[in-house]
């Protein structure tokens, strides 16, 4: 892998530097069931064999699913966060895999060289950029002829203040919708709140296919990720905190040559549903 000169990352935002505690032990202790029981799985069954590749986790945070990655057999994984409080965690448990590294970076301005990664995967990342267009493009660069993206976000449709608590009780009016949509919010997970609000962006779909597909990418599936009917069935946490559609899952790659068709969709259900 080729890395360009190092750039250096504009100052982390303030509340991620304050909540890094909070998602620390949020993550360490397992206590977001959406991303344990649900969007791990699925961002995993997207990324599928990876044995051998060089792979880029853009938006880390503290590091587990780079080391996740380099635990399945990748030939190194960078994870990359613009967090120097979340890349010190992530750095500190990570000694005795050498082939997770991790670098503070912001991902518009991603610090290696063109075609340097098999694969990239930004989990839960693009709804915490207020703009998506430059680190689309910055992903988009460092992916090889061939390289995948595998990206997890909120579901732009349905995502808005307090969503996982509420049920769809009206529709979104049209201009509200094709508008970036900011949601400023106090995480709660398994009871314990994070010290400061985050800001989420929220888009139209348009906004993300744009930015895929003006990076020289073309989409290969599109799902949303829900529990199984088993997992509804035999919990009442999932009955009561999966009331609408909450996460959107892409992938995209990079073509081999530049005449490769820049569309070629699917929304195969192996990756949308939670395990039973």
């Amino acid at each position: 892998m080729t890395e360009a000169p190092a750039i250096p990352a504009p100052a982390a935002s303030s509340h991620w530097e304050r909540n890094a505690e909070f998602w620390v032990r949020i993550i360490r202790e397992r206590r977001d069931r959406y991303r344990t029981e649900l969007t791990d799985e699925a961002v995993l069954a997207a990324v599928g064999p990876c044995h051998g590749l060089d792979v880029l986790d853009a938006g880390c945070g503290e590091g587990y699913l780079t080391r996740e990655i380099a635990r399945l057999g990748a030939r190194q994984v960078t994870g990359a966060d613009k967090s120097p409080a979340l890349i010190a965690a992530a750095r500190a448990v990570s000694a005795g895999q050498p082939a997770a590294r991790f670098r503070e970076a912001d991902v518009a301005a991603l610090p290696f060289g063109d075609a340097s990664f098999d694969l990239g995967i930004v989990n839960h990342v693009l709804n915490d950029l207020p703009d998506i267009t430059s680190p689309v493009r910055e992903l988009a660069r460092v992916l090889r002829p061939g390289g995948r993206l595998v990206i997890l976000m909120l579901h732009p449709c349905f995502y808005g203040d307090r969503a996982e608590r509420q049920a769809i009780r009206r529709t979104l009016p049209v201009a509200d919708y094709f508008a970036a949509r900011e949601i400023e919010q106090h995480f709660e997970v398994d009871g314990i709140v994070s010290p400061e609000p985050t800001t989420s962006w929220v888009r139209p779909l348009e906004a993300y296919t744009e930015a895929i597909t003006g990076s020289g990418l073309y989409l290969t599936s599109l799902t949303e990720p829900h529990p199984s009917d088993a997992q509804l069935g035999a919990s009442e946490w999932w009955r009561e905190n999966f009331p609408r559609p909450l996460f959107l899952l892409i992938t995209a790659a990079r073509p081999m040559t530049s005449g490769q068709a820049s569309c070629q969709v699917s929304n195969s259900p192996t990756s949308r549903r939670g395990s039973a």
